[in-house]
């Protein structure tokens, strides 16, 4: 399961400090905290209602299955939430968050993708 990938990036070092964004880049960055903080809370209903885009969330939709019980299951088995983001692009509505964490005994890197949904920037591929 994808999201179980990007929840297993769990660090041990210090994140980052979004305030070492600025404009659209912070605002991104800002979601990923928004995710590290909602998981590390296990609030599996918090992250499909304001971190997911609606099409990522509508994607954990399955008979008897809906995103909020499919993330319950992942934040209830995932260990730590230690998310490190170490760049940002933002491209028109489009960004991805390049994020660091550890898997097992090494690190490692994963690739989020957003878009902007009104106002706001969503989770919108968890870099499967």
């Amino acid at each position: 399961m994808p999201l179980a990938l990007v929840l297993a990036l769990a660090g041990c070092g210090a994140q980052q400090d979004t305030a070492d964004f600025e404009g659209e880049k912070k605002a991104v960055a800002d979601v990923v905290e928004e995710l590290q903080t909602a998981a590390k809370a296990r609030k599996a209903e918090d992250i499909c209602a304001d971190v997911f885009s609606r099409a990522l969330a509508e994607s954990f939709k399955a008979p008897g299955n809906d995103c909020v019980r499919e993330l319950d299951k992942a934040v209830r088995d995932a260990d730590d939430f230690e998310l490190e983001v170490r760049a940002v692009t933002v491209t028109g509505s489009t960004a991805q968050a390049r994020v660091e964490g550890r898997v097992g005994s090494g690190t490692g890197l994963k690739v989020l993708g957003l878009t902007r949904e009104g106002s706001e920037w969503r989770v919108s591929d968890l870099g499967g």
